[in-house]
């Protein structure tokens, strides 16, 4: 793996003292919605296997039969994408929609940050200040602040301004640099940015002020953190097997499982972390294949997969089913009923071997998986069922994003590509 590649991995302005005191969380806001084991490739070599020079005289005789098969895999590739977008000349990490305009924003391993317009592909905006890569780019709950973050802890937010004819203007309001970063997301009802870094510590802001909190490291890598149900907890999980639940009004422990805890996880090499969207209920799962269900009071339960876990996701509180997703990265994702701790149903890759490095529920009951064969497989969660791939890219698909009301995805890839896909009829 590159040395700058990131390893695997999930809102206060001045209106917002009523959610947050210093920095204050009074009252519910509304509800919304690792190390990879890959082979290193440089950007050379990524290129060839692209065809974007080079030709099959240069190639070296021992790589020119696995070059030319690898060329026409690519070119056999279906692609189903409406829209590609090749301004990155480096693998892209982090992405996001505008929620009200046609903008996408994405991130690079070429340090450089591009809003675009989803349907023609026009570049808006271009952010260069960046001196590593960039794995995170995301509008604010309300789309009035884009922020951008790189490998090496520098977090920059830009205040967006709509125009008349839809073009932003964007206005860098703040940055920070801090440890090297491992996660940054808003907050989903607030200007509030949140983000972990290497040193342990969780870095709370209120936007466009600066003001901070500090929820304190444990000299531990804070490997992931999400935000529970209500908005006004974090759930975090790091690098020594620790897992905790804060209070962010006052920046307080609530819940940890420690090394001493029977129900810890011990030391990690990848772990991940989810909260159900419609109680204080919690879920952290290790690359080993544990998975610890907390609530506010501590661990409840510890199920061992037979599968290493790479990724996590709680279905809609719409949904009938207590159902969480779990996808490996040999291809497998395991669907429990964590009402009774027990497997439910299978979903298996429709090749072999396309391990899974993102889920996320398109309704109650569609998941859908992006894998490192860039494929995006729905499966009906119920049955276990593919309802349908969609192609296009060539590699490792590390995040998307998905805007329902126009049924859109955002994907982005090693291949260097971002791409618009629609996003076929769902059903129930």
């Amino acid at each position: 793996m590159r040395q700058n590649t990131p390893p695997h991995r999930p809102d206060f302005d001045d209106d917002d003292d009523d959610i947050i005191e210093e920095i204050e969380l009074d009252g519910d806001p509304p509800l919304d919605d690792d190390e990879l084991e890959m082979e290193e490739v440089t950007l050379a070599e990524l290129e060839a296997r692209l065809g974007l020079h080079g030709s099959d005289d240069s190639m070296d005789n021992d790589g020119d039969e696995d070059e030319i098969r690898d060329r026409e895999r690519i070119a056999a590739i279906r692609d189903d994408a409406v829209f590609t977008f090749e301004k990155h000349t480096a693998p892209v990490f982090g992405c996001n929609l505008h929620s009200k305009f046609d903008w996408a924003v994405t991130g690079s391993e070429d340090d450089t940050a591009y809003v675009w317009n989803i349907k023609s592909g026009e570049v808006l905006f271009e952010i260069k200040e960046h001196k590593d890569t960039v794995t995170e780019a995301h509008f604010s709950h309300d789309g009035s602040y884009l922020a951008t973050g790189d490998l090496s802890g520098e977090l920059l937010v830009y205040k967006v301004t709509e125009q008349p004819d839809e073009r932003p203007i964007l206005t860098k309001i703040w940055e920070y640099s801090m440890f090297d970063m491992a996660w940054m997301f808003w907050h989903r009802a607030a200007n509030v940015l949140l983000a972990g870094g290497d040193s342990g510590e969780v870095y709370v802001w209120r936007i466009p002020s600066g003001e901070c909190k500090i929820l304190p490291g444990q000299s531990s890598r804070c490997e992931a953190g999400e935000l529970s149900n209500d908005g006004k907890k974090l759930f975090t999980v790091y690098m020594n097997g620790v897992i905790k639940l804060w209070d962010l009004k006052t920046a307080q422990v609530i819940m940890e499982v420690n090394e001493e805890h029977p129900l810890t996880l011990g030391e990690i090499t990848h772990a991940v972390v989810a909260c159900e969207p419609d109680s204080p209920f919690y879920l952290c799962a290790e690359g080993n294949g544990k998975l610890v269900f907390c609530t506010n009071n501590g661990p409840v339960n510890v199920v061992e997969s037979e599968h290493g876990i790479e990724c996590i996701a709680f279905a809609p509180t719409s949904s009938e089913l207590k159902l969480v997703a779990c996808g490996s990265l040999d291809g497998e994702i395991s669907i429990w009923d964590y009402a009774k701790y027990a497997l439910r149903t299978v979903c298996e890759s429709p090749l072999p071997n396309d391990g899974v490095l993102r889920l996320k529920w398109l309704n109650d009951y569609t998941l859908l998986a992006a894998t490192v064969r860039g494929n995006l497989n729905a499966f009906d969660a119920r049955s276990g069922a593919l309802k349908f791939t969609l192609t296009g890219h060539h590699y490792h698909i590390y995040e998307f994003v998905y805007k329902p009301q126009e049924n859109l995805l955002l994907t982005v890839s090693e291949d260097n590509t971002a791409k618009i896909f629609n996003v076929p009829p769902l059903g129930e």
